[in-house]
């Protein structure tokens, strides 16, 4: 089954009903339909929690929390491996380290990765990028 990994700005811009959220939307919905396998990295589920408390506060980044574990998706743990795999691609490219783990758990995953992120957009780092405007549709 085809796998996706979402990260923060994915998430973000759905949550933020940005431009994008239309294609993050119906990628999240197949996933839990049961039509493609998706998750996000626990650093990165994190990263959408602190940027949702910064902005609106603790009790909406709590509902945010509980509203994406109804997602049906699969929040991948970091553990030393998927550590060190992050801290490699971060060594390798101009990335910030929470997007390193997307990038790893991707890997790890054989996933494509769902981001709008421009340093993930640029970065030739060889996981295969889903975001309107790249090439790609969020067809199923």
């Amino acid at each position: 089954m085809r796998t996706l990994i979402f990260d923060c700005h994915a998430v973000m811009a759905w949550l933020r009903r940005e431009p994008q959220a239309r294609f993050v939307a119906d990628l999240l919905i197949a996933v839990r339909r049961g039509e493609l396998a998706g998750g996000i990295c626990l650093i990165n589920l994190g990263e959408v929690y602190y940027t949702t408390a910064r902005k609106h506060g603790g009790r909406a980044a709590e509902q945010v929390m509980t509203d994406l574990a109804d997602l049906g998706w699969t929040t991948y743990p970091v553990d030393q491996e998927l550590t060190l795999a992050a801290a490699r691609l971060k060594a390798r490219f101009r990335v910030s380290y929470a997007d390193s783990f997307a990038l790893a758990c991707a890997q790890e995953q054989q996933a494509e990765l769902v981001t709008g992120d421009p340093e993930l957009l640029v970065a030739d780092h060889g996981v295969p990028i889903l975001w309107p405007g790249v090439g790609q549709t969020p067809e199923v």
